[in-house]
């Protein structure tokens, strides 16, 4: 359950900055970006460390996009855009934790 909080935090954070900040994001609010980001890679933490599941790697490479498209939110792209990519990286985070989830029961 504690490794739930990498992962939903750092999205409820990207949403928070996305909707609440209406200017262009100054350096404190990349800086917390960076901070939910490294706090999501942390979430990695559930699995050896070479035997990360596929679903795991997908969800990394869209929240690797997430974090590419709200560094691009202020010049080029819309704040739609990021929400749309919050919902996709926490559709993927929830998919991989219903897959995840029946591999570590038959491990144990």
């Amino acid at each position: 359950m504690k490794t739930l909080m990498f992962y939903f935090v750092p999205l409820a954070v990207y949403a928070a900055v996305n909707n609440g900040i209406s200017d262009e994001l100054s350096w404190p609010y990349y800086l917390i970006l960076l901070l939910a980001f490294l706090m999501f890679q942390l979430g990695r933490l559930r699995y050896p460390k070479n035997a990360i599941p596929p679903a795991a790697k997908v969800t990394q490479a869209v929240f690797y996009g997430l974090a590419v498209v709200m560094i691009f939110r202020d010049k080029y792209l819309d704040a739609g855009l990021v929400n749309l990519m919050v919902v996709l990286a926490t559709v993927f985070v929830i998919v991989e934790l219903v897959i995840a989830k029946p591999e570590q029961a038959d491990k144990t």
